[in-house]
């Protein structure tokens, strides 16, 4: 059996997101963003996950908290994207999609949940983050 990798379909849900999409165009990175990008830009990380049991066996749903990055050249661009995003996730469940066969591949979110905020600059890339975390129930089974 393969567990779901529920990144996948968090990617193409925000950039399924009209709004979003047309700040950040395809810019939604796993874990780095990459060197010299320095457009509106999402990055995303997984920060912990954490399997449920009963008990005779997994349960089959896990609790992931994912850090979402939003990359912008000033620090009111960063958090109105910022803010795009949490209006895109916060509170939402059901099923996300992606890729030609969908529903077949999908993700089964149960909730997702706001957990902190965080904001930084980058001397360096001289781009401003606003860094939120998000509390996920998903089914990976």
């Amino acid at each position: 059996m393969t567990l779901a990798d529920m990144r996948v379909g968090l990617r193409a849900y925000l950039l399924d997101d009209a709004a979003i999409a047309a700040i950040v165009g395809s810019r939604v990175h796993p874990l780095i963003l990459p060197q010299g990008d320095t457009g509106p830009s999402i990055v995303y990380s997984r920060i912990s996950a954490v399997g449920d049991h009963h008990m005779s066996a997994a349960s089959g749903l896990v609790q992931t908290r994912l850090q979402l990055d939003c990359w912008a050249a000033s620090l009111d661009n960063a958090a109105a994207l910022a803010d795009l995003v949490k209006q895109r996730l916060d509170g939402f469940s059901g099923t996300m999609l992606w890729g030609e066969d969908s529903p077949a591949e999908a993700i089964v979110v149960q909730g997702i949940f706001f957990d902190g905020e965080r904001e930084d600059f980058d001397n360096a890339a001289k781009l401003h983050r606003v860094s939120r975390d998000y509390l996920i129930w998903y089914e990976e089974r």
